[in-house]
């Protein structure tokens, strides 16, 4: 029998700008836009731990119950947990009142404003077997078996095997983020990015570390206009990637005034290329984002940014531009 490990980083999907030509040989599930969360469950008390294994139990008592769905059952499940619209659509946006916010329980304004909901894909461990070296295929095939059923606070949607282009069609046409495909013979590689688990993405979206603020003008005069972004390159230099204006609210805005303030620097972060505005108040890039574009220019920059949300789950330093493995 083998104790209950108590520290998974989660392992990553690479990009890709295609399916697999093997369709057969893979599995497909909806790409959630949400947080990625290992949760750790011992004699009915859970605990739940972020991408960069941070403690976040304190965070997302609403799926808490799945513990309970367990009964009594040990286990390590991988999965992410999302807020979902008025429209029953993954909400990034909508999650982003909850991220990295402790909250004194079910009763909390926050949770009822923005109900979490942990939607697994993943199982990694139980009553004393660990399945980290088991296939896909298998491992999905014992959690479908333990939850066979949704809960409160909790789903385990069904996954594809093969038929990966209806299902990133059908992702399409219900404005979902994209599909990720995964090996059905695939082990579970904890903090690895590789080829056996592939994201294809309806909407490019990217992770930008913000390396300064412009201030607003006309109807933004006195408060944060744009954001001034960038990405790490192979050399560990972070570069201009552009700025971002469009998604903000003035709610967001007024926010981010107050977070990037204390981190007001003297010299640009920016490495070759910097902003092309005069009056940009730089911060030290310690702040990472997320947003969708419409493509990658040929210097480099981000064509048509939206902004979409802060990303406490992420580190700077890890933020490098995506590039498809196929295609």
């Amino acid at each position: 029998m083998m104790p209950r490990p108590d520290t998974i980083t989660p392992m990553m999907a690479s990009p890709s700008a295609v399916l697999p030509p093997d369709d057969d040989a893979w599995g497909f599930e909806v790409k959630w836009d949400g947080v990625r969360t290992i949760a750790y469950v011992q004699d009915g008390a859970i605990r739940l731990s972020s991408r960069t294994l941070r403690d976040v139990t304190r965070v997302y008592p609403d799926v808490h119950g799945v513990a309970a769905a367990l009964d009594g059952r040990n286990a390590v499940l991988d999965g992410e947990v999302v807020a979902f619209d008025d429209d029953g659509r993954p909400s990034f946006e909508k999650l982003q009142s909850r991220m990295n916010v402790e909250v004194s329980g079910m009763a909390d304004p926050l949770v009822a404003g923005a109900p979490a909901v942990y939607v697994l894909f993943d199982l990694l461990y139980l009553d004393g077997r660990s399945l980290l070296n088991a296939p896909y295929e298998e491992r999905r095939a014992e959690l479908d078996a333990l939850l066979p059923a949704g809960g409160p606070g909790w789903q385990v949607p069904a996954y594809v095997p093969g038929n990966g282009s209806a299902m990133l069609a059908a992702t399409k046409a219900q404005r979902l983020e994209g599909v990720i495909a995964k090996r059905l013979g695939s082990r579970y590689l904890p903090g690895k990015r590789g080829r056996d688990w592939l994201k294809v993405k309806n909407v490019n979206r990217q992770e930008v570390v913000i390396g300064g603020w412009l201030p607003g003008e006309g109807g933004l005069t006195g408060t944060l206009g744009a954001l001034a972004v960038g990405v790490y390159d192979e050399g560990g230099e972070l570069r201009y990637a552009g700025r971002v204006g469009t998604g903000l609210t003035l709610a967001e805005r007024h926010r981010l005034s107050g977070l990037l303030s204390p981190l007001v620097a003297e010299a640009s972060p920016f490495v070759g290329a910097q902003p092309d505005k005069r009056g940009c108040v730089f911060v030290r890039p310690e702040l990472v984002c997320e947003v969708a574009f419409a493509e990658w220019t040929a210097i480099g920059t981000l064509r048509h940014p939206a902004y979409k949300g802060l990303r406490h789950d992420k580190q700077a330093r890890d933020v490098v531009r995506e590039r498809a493995l196929l295609g």
